[in-house]
């Protein structure tokens, strides 16, 4: 278990004036979690666990690299105000570029489940080679690129997250991992540093647009005429940047909202039923359960 005193005790290596808003408990998380010093410079952060109330971390990040690795969880994380992309259904890495201290912010549920790595590099360490110095001359401030974690990359990091032990060769484990993951994670930036490339102020616009909840009521040719690009090139994005075709994406959004108003508000199902796009509750009901595993009348009455 962890409270808010063990967490701000993680946080000190990547960042400063660290909070919790929660309830007054020793209990937030119910997990494994932990924050290695791998290297100087290179700091690894695990997580598999549960959060057992609904909380809001804040901080202020350093400067450097964070490349993350989400396995499993809706975790909603900021950085700056920019809300990270995270498919639902499918393992989702991310690289995002600090050039300053920024804002994070992390906003989780009480009983949803994370399972992530978090790599960050920092400016020195990034310096010590001139390939990787690049990067901090290239990359502005909050840039952001997928990458492709490989299947091994993925079977070690599951494993470190079911079971992180203690100990020299738990330590080397780790080590490794990070260094895996700081190879595959550079090697797209290392190949092609372009920010400036359209494809990738696409995928910015497509981010910012879907963020703000209009493209929930909109259909694809309306976001696609909004955004200045064809039906085509929107769908092309977003299986980059969700991995699955832009309705399904949007689908799962308005579950996810359904979800939450059916558990804090309390609203009837077929008030959920209706925030999600469908026009029959019995329909809704069978796709919320095929995303979430219960009925929407069980999500409702677990808050209770």
């Amino acid at each position: 278990m962890l409270g808010h005193d063990a967490l701000k005790r993680h946080a000190i290596h990547v960042s400063r004036r660290y909070r919790v808003d929660s309830v007054a408990d020793d209990r937030l998380l119910e997990g494994r979690f932990g924050v290695d010093v791998i290297d100087e410079g290179m700091t690894l952060r695990y997580a598999a666990v549960q959060n057992r109330h609904g909380m809001r971390n804040h901080a202020e990040m350093t400067p450097g690299l964070k490349l993350i690795l989400v396995m499993e969880g809706a975790v909603d994380v900021r950085f700056g105000g920019m809300r990270l992309p995270m498919a639902p259904a499918a393992p989702t890495a991310l690289l995002v570029n600090l050039r300053e201290e920024t804002a994070f912010e992390r906003v989780a549920e009480a009983g949803t489940r994370e399972s992530s790595l978090t790599l960050t590099l920092s400016p020195d360490w990034l310096q010590a080679v001139p390939e990787t110095a690049r990067l901090l001359e290239e990359l502005p401030h909050l840039a952001l690129r997928q990458w492709q974690p490989g299947a091994g990359l993925l079977a070690m990091a599951r494993s470190l997250t079911a079971a992180a032990g203690v100990g020299l060769a738990a330590r080397l484990q780790r080590e490794g991992l990070a260094l895996t993951m700081a190879g595959e994670g550079l090697a797209p930036l290392l190949r092609r540093t372009d920010e400036s490339s359209m494809e990738t102020r696409q995928q910015r616009r497509l981010w910012e647009f879907i963020d703000t909840g209009k493209g929930d009521i909109a259909t694809l040719t309306e976001i696609a005429k909004h955004l200045g690009m064809s039906v085509s090139t929107l769908q092309r994005l977003s299986q980059i940047c969700y991995g699955m075709p832009l309705q399904r994406h949007l689908r799962k959004r308005r579950l996810d909202a359904a979800n939450r108003a059916l558990r804090n508000d309390q609203i009837s199902v077929n008030a959920a039923a209706e925030l999600a796009g469908y026009n029959d509750a019995t329909n809704f009901a069978t796709a919320f359960r095929r995303v979430f595993g219960i009925t929407p009348r069980q999500a409702r009455e677990r808050k209770r």
